[in-house]
């Protein structure tokens, strides 16, 4: 079983990638509203860069041994 906080990092890791993907269709969507459009690019940046953090230390408890799969 997964510690929590390895848990919790892949789940958080789960969510941000499924509204990553989301984010184009809503841009996509919006494309009558200039303003919604720059929201939502706004809100896909800012995931990608929460994305980004995560990621890095989801490695770095995969380098340091602190994460087991058996």
């Amino acid at each position: 079983m997964l510690k929590n906080i390895n848990y919790n990092l892949i789940e958080t890791i789960s969510i941000i990638s499924r509204s990553l993907y989301r984010y184009d269709t809503y841009i996509k969507d919006a494309s009558e509203c200039k303003a919604c459009q720059e929201m939502w690019s706004k809100f896909k940046e800012q995931r990608e860069k929460e994305l980004s953090m995560l990621l890095k230390e989801f490695k770095t408890h995969i380098d340091a041994g602190k994460v087991s799969f058996e």
